[in-house]
């Protein structure tokens, strides 16, 4: 007879295998979890790797939801690619089984203390104890978040027992007999049912333990578990596909492809047990199932069907492609150009080097023109949009500066050496650029936002400052992409009159201060735009007189090349300075 107090027992011990699942899965990524990201973008080099991986890491942590959605943050962040990202979401399906498997251990039976000892009933008040003593009296952060594992796993299995034991006047109850008659003779509802309840708890682990503790009625049959088991696996996909929320189109096509595979295993693991069972393969069917069944069957399951998705990885990929298909908008990061096969002759790795460095420039003049528009109230210009583009400048810089210094350590001439130097140069400066574009967007987020408006005044001087600066980084830009020597001699002046033009909008700007015309919260922002501005040009310098050394005889510095320049003993400085003044400075003078 299932009373009451054995509904309320069974609510708290529910209660106990959730929360300690949950504890049990944070105090391990805890542990972990800070090298994970680390873990597997270094791991990942082949879709067998990555499926390992995924399941090694998912066993680790206790949580499959866990693994996908770093996976989902990696591919979002461009660290990863989406074939990389399917390995590791498929491996964390085989490695989330691991769970149901430790909880079979309550099924244990024998008399012997070596039995006894690894009973759950045992083991788990002692790790409980142990847990809690390294929390009281643990002095290192570590030890404290291996004790709260400790408590996490007790407060599982003792949940787990809990409702174990509340669960046993269920036998007999006709409810419980007619609810899983019905599943069982339904695949489709049982699917629904284990799906349902999966989202809700966002974890398949929970989900399965919960119907361990059940199975253990005897009320459950292999008919009626067969589909729950299945639909778990479905319902799991609810925290990926949360994860990916207004991310970007890699992200999306990450979560998508985590919940077709397993949709699509799924439905061809539910057709061919329909067919066996058809064939009189499972003589089974209508038994009462227990802990082990469903462990070994979860793990089959995922275990087949991940089997048999590996060769197909490719297909999946492109059915997320055709689902969220791209508009022509997204990011290029690709850096497959920087082979280390070409390190043998560094001419050539030098040449695919400078692929990359023009795809960083180009990349880093869209982020700065789209930080400027904001600036100028341009609001159909999105953050996200800029922040893409600054993540994918940095993603590239660190794997061009990586590959860089691989060519610096082969044998190489004095003209490939300064090529190697220069594009470390020109590549960390565009790195920079991308930064200050991220402040600029900021401020103008935060004038937007707050209604922070500019003097009409400052407004002006800002647009024709904005629209100096951007001119100036698209040219630099363009001499990185197209390392153009002749054009880079052009920049030098270029940035003495931005700097001329940032001078004289600072004291007019500091005029208005004093006359209390501009308010100071305003104010800050209008000073950190100009410090923004100076440094884009103190970088956009940096890669003119980078590329003119490069390719300019003699030993001298950067530092003493700058000061030839300015001393006139360069050809055309004072030409294209007069030039510069003419079209940017003057607009600010004319009153």
């Amino acid at each position: 007879m299932y009373t009451f107090y054995d509904a309320l027992s069974t609510a708290g011990g529910l209660a106990l295998f959730l929360y300690g699942m949950h504890c049990l899965s944070s105090s391990l990524e805890k542990i972990s979890g800070r090298k994970l990201s680390q873990i597997l973008e270094k791991l990942t080099g082949s879709v067998w790797k990555s499926v390992l991986l995924g399941a090694a890491i998912t066993a680790l942590v206790q949580s499959s939801s866990a693994t996908t959605v770093i996976a989902v943050g990696l591919v979002n962040s461009g660290i990863i690619k989406l074939s990389q990202a399917i390995g590791i979401i498929m491996g964390s399906n085989v490695g989330t089984t691991i769970t149901s498997h430790i909880l079979r251990l309550t099924e244990l039976e024998g008399d012997s203390f070596l039995l006894q000892l690894f009973k759950p009933s045992t083991f788990a008040p002692v790790f409980a104890l142990v847990g809690a003593a390294m929390i009281m009296f643990g002095k290192k952060a570590k030890i404290r978040s291996t004790g709260e594992m400790l408590v996490s796993f007790g407060v599982l299995f003792m949940g787990m027992l809990q409702m174990e034991s509340s669960l046993n006047g269920l036998k007999e109850s006709p409810v419980m007999s007619t609810l899983f008659s019905t599943l069982g003779s339904n695949m489709f509802l049982g699917i629904l049912a284990g799906a349902a309840v999966t989202a809700v708890l966002q974890s398949s682990s929970a989900s399965v333990g919960i119907l361990q503790a059940l199975s253990t009625t005897g009320a459950i049959s292999w008919s009626a578990a067969i589909p729950i088991i299945l639909g778990q696996n479905i319902g799991t996909t609810v925290t990926s596909m949360i994860s990916c929320v207004g991310a970007s189109k890699a992200a999306k096509r990450t979560a998508l492809s985590h919940l077709y595979f397993n949709v699509i295993g799924t439905v061809l693991f539910t057709a061919g047990v329909l067919v066996l069972k058809s064939t009189g393969v499972f003589t089974f069917w209508s038994e009462a199932i227990d802990k082990s069944g469903i462990a070994n069957f979860h793990t089959l399951f995922n275990v087949v069907m991940t089997l048999v998705f590996i060769p197909f990885t490719k297909l999946l990929e492109k059915l997320c492609m055709l689902t969220v298909p791209s508009d022509g908008t997204e990011v290029d990061s690709d850096v497959s150009a920087l082979d280390e096969h070409l390190l043998v002759t560094p001419s050539l790795a030098i040449q695919a080097a400078g692929i990359i460095n023009s795809k960083i420039a180009n990349l880093t003049s869209e982020c700065v023109a789209g930080a400027l528009s904001r600036l100028g109230g341009d609001k159909s210009v999105s953050t996200d949009r800029i922040n893409e583009l600054y993540t994918a400048v940095m993603r590239m810089n660190e794997a061009l500066n990586a590959y860089l210094l691989k060519i610096a350590e082969c044998e190489l001439s004095e003209e490939e050496a300064k090529a190697v130097t220069g594009l470390l140069t020109r590549s960390d400066d565009c790195h920079h650029i991308a930064q200050h574009a991220i402040s600029i967007s900021d401020t103008a987020g935060d004038i937007l936002a707050k209604g922070k408006g500019l003097t009409p005044g400052g407004k002006a001087e800002l647009d024709c400052l904005s629209r100096a600066v951007l001119d100036l980084c698209i040219s630099a830009m363009r001499c990185s992409s197209e390392q153009n020597r002749r054009a880079a001699a052009e920049i030098e002046p270029f940035c003495a009159v931005v700097g001329e033009m940032t001078e004289l909008i600072s004291s007019r700007h500091t005029a208005r201060l004093k006359s209390g015309e501009c308010s100071y919260e305003a104010g800050s922002l209008f000073v950190g735009t100009l410090i923004d501005v100076e440094r884009i040009a103190k970088h956009c310098s940096n890669i003119g007189v980078s590329l003119a050394v490069q390719y300019r005889r003699g030993t001298f510095s950067e530092e003493e090349f700058v000061r030839r320049i300015h001393r006139g003993d360069t050809e055309h400085f004072v030409e294209h300075y007069i030039d510069y003044k003419n079209k940017y400075y003057s607009p600010l003078t004319a009153e």
